[in-house]
C-alpha cells in the first residue's frame, strides 16, 4: 500500500503527496456482506437466488431481519412476481434497490456481477466511501493535470535531453516508455556547449479508454486517490495502460505514449505511433501507403466509374496489403502490377478503416457537426478550419491529403459518377470515429452524436470546401 510519508531531503516528489490512501482505508473499514438466510425456502424461489431469498415479505419485516451493517436479503418486489428487491443495511440504515438478473449476471446499476455476494460487497464499499468521503470525492475531480502522479512520474520521459558534451554527430533522442524516438536531425556540438532549457514533447495522441475491472489495489494516475470497489473501478487506456477514475479520464489531455517494442505492422497501427516508430514524432508526414495509393488512383483512376464505390477483388486487396506490410512504400502499383484500380482504392480504404483511432476523432467530429449547421458560408468555413485544428498533427496532415484527393476525384464526377455526396456516403464511416462505449462521453457530447446521418454531411462539406479549410500543398 502506498505510504503517506515522504523521505526528508529527497528531491523526488513525496510519495505521500502523489498517492493518497484515505479512500483505501475506508474500503478496508467498510462492512462485509452477510446474507440473512431463509430456513423455510419459499416455493416460488427463483433459481438464480439462494437462501438469501425471503419471498414476499414487507419492508417492516425486512427491517427487523437486517440487524447489523452488511446484512442483506432478497425479497419479492411489491408483491409483483418476477420483480425483486435487494435490501441491505449500511451505516445503520436499510436501503432498498431494484435487483436484476440477466445473462447470468446480477446488477442494480451499470456494473455486472457474477454473484450476488460480489454485488453486495461492491455496493457496501461504494456506499461507505461515498458516505464518509463525499467532500473528498468531489475534490479529487478538481485535480489539475500538472499535479497528477502520471505527469510527475513521466515528465522526464517526455523531456528532450541534449547529447553529452564533446560528442559530435549524436542525434538528440527522447525516451518514452522504454522506446527511443529521434526528435531532431543529427547536429554537431561544441566541446563546451551553452546549456539549453529542456523541451517537453507531447504526443498529441488521444487515449482510448474503456471500462475495466482491476485485480488487486489500484490508484488513479490522475488524482492519486485509490480506485475503490471490486468491479469496474475505473477506466484503462487500451494502448498505454494508463488507469484512472472514469471522471478523471475526462480531464486527460492527448498524451498517450504506447509501448512500441512490438510494433511491426503498417495496417492497424495508429498514425501518431507509426511516426514515432520511424523516428519523426510530431511530424506532418503522410504514411507512404496513403501517398502511393492516392498517386496511382489520380494517375489512372479519376475517370473510372464508381471509384471508391465499386469494390476490388478481396483476395487481391489482401495480397496488396501484405505487400505493403512486407515492403513498406516500395510496392509497385502500376497497371501491370495491379490491373484493377479498384483494388488500389480498396487497399487505401482498408488502411483507413483499420486505424485504431480514425482520421476524424470523436471530439473533432462534434465540433465539425456544430460547424456544419451554421448558415453563413464564411462562418462555416472558419468553424470547420478551427475544428480541424483539434486533430493531432499526423491526423490533420493525412486527412488533408485524403480530402484534397477526394476533391480531385469529385472534379471528375461527370465521368466517374462520384459526386461529393456519393464519396462522403461511401467514406464517412471509415473516416469518422464513432464511440465504442457511449458512457465514456460527456452528456453534452451525446446530444451532438444523436444522429449518425451527420457523418456523410460533414465529409461532404470537407470535400466541397477543401481548398478553403486546408492549405493545399499539391495541385488541387
Amino acid at each position: 500500500m502506498p505510504s503517506d510519508k515522504g523521505d526528508k531531503g529527497s528531491k523526488q516528489p513525496r510519495r505521500g503527496i502523489m498517492w493518497k490512501s484515505y479512500l483505501f482505508q475506508l474500503q478496508q473499514e467498510s462492512p462485509k456482506p452477510a446474507a440473512v438466510l431463509c430456513t423455510d425456502r419459499p416455493p416460488d424461489s427463483p433459481l438464480h437466488y439462494g437462501l438469501e431469498y425471503h419471498g414476499n415479505i414487507s419492508a417492516t419485516q425486512c427491517q427487523a431481519l437486517l440487524t447489523q451493517d452488511g446484512a442483506y436479503l432478497v425479497r419479492q418486489r411489491n408483491m409483483t412476481r418476477g420483480f425483486y428487491t435487494l435490501s441491505m443495511r449500511v451505516s445503520g440504515q436499510v436501503k432498498h434497490y431494484r435487483l436484476f438478473h440477466y445473462g447470468w449476471k446480477h446488477y442494480v446499476g451499470e456494473k455486472r456481477f457474477d454473484t450476488l455476494h460480489d454485488l453486495v460487497a461492491d455496493g457496501l464499499v461504494c456506499l461507505h466511501v461515498e458516505l464518509h468521503a463525499g467532500d473528498q470525492i468531489k475534490a479529487i475531480y478538481s485535480t489539475s493535470y500538472a499535479d497528477s502522479p502520471y505527469y510527475t512520474l513521466t515528465r522526464s520521459n517526455r523531456t528532450c535531453k541534449p547529447p553529452p558534451a564533446g560528442k559530435e554527430n549524436v542525434p538528440a533522442v527522447e525516451k518514452v516508455h522504454g522506446s527511443t524516438f529521434y526528435i531532431g536531425s543529427t547536429q554537431e556540438r561544441q566541446a563546451t556547449p551553452s546549456p539549453e532549457p529542456s523541451k517537453e514533447v507531447t504526443t498529441q495522441r488521444p487515449h482510448r479508454f474503456s471500462i475495466n475491472t482491476f485485480s488487486g489495489f489500484i490508484w488513479c494516475g490522475f488524482c492519486g486517490h485509490f480506485m475503490w470497489g471490486f468491479v469496474s473501478q475505473g477506466v484503462k487506456c487500451q494502448d498505454c495502460g494508463f488507469k484512472a477514475h472514469k471522471q478523471c479520464s475526462y480531464k486527460m489531455p492527448n498524451d498517450c505514449s504506447p509501448d512500441l517494442k512490438n510494433l511491426q505492422s503498417i495496417f492497424g497501427v495508429d498514425l501518431t505511433t507509426n511516426l514515432w516508430a520511424r523516428g519523426v514524432p510530431g511530424s506532418t508526414e503522410v504514411p507512404a501507403v496513403v501517398t502511393e495509393c492516392i498517386s496511382e488512383i489520380e494517375a489512372r483512376g479519376l475517370m473510372s466509374e464508381g471509384i471508391y464505390r465499386v469494390p476490388g477483388s478481396q483476395d487481391q486487396v489482401e495480397a496488396l496489403k501484405l505487400a505493403f506490410e512486407r515492403d513498406g512504400g516500395n510496392v509497385s502499383l502500376n497497371e501491370k502490377a495491379v490491373a484493377d484500380i479498384n483494388v488500389v482504392a480498396g487497399v487505401l480504404k482498408l488502411y483507413l478503416r483499420l486505424l485504431p483511432i480514425p482520421l476524424i476523432t470523436i471530439q473533432c467530429f462534434i465540433h465539425l457537426q456544430t460547424a456544419s449547421k451554421l448558415s453563413d458560408p464564411d462562418a462555416r468555413v472558419c468553424a470547420i478550419r478551427e475544428a480541424l485544428l483539434t486533430l493531432p498533427p499526423a491526423h490533420h496532415a493525412t486527412l488533408r491529403a485524403i480530402i484534397h484527393h477526394l476533391g480531385r476525384v469529385y472534379k471528375h464526377s461527370a465521368a466517374n459518377k462520384m459526386s461529393a455526396t456519393s464519396l462522403s456516403t461511401v467514406l464517412a464511416p471509415t473516416l469518422i470515429e464513432t464511440p465504442p462505449a457511449i458512457d465514456i462521453l460527456q452528456p453534452a457530447d451525446l446530444l451532438a452524436l444523436a444522429s449518425s446521418a451527420q457523418e456523410p454531411r460533414v465529409v461532404e462539406l470537407l470535400i466541397l470546401y477543401h481548398q478553403d479549410v486546408f492549405e493545399d500543398t499539391a495541385t488541387a
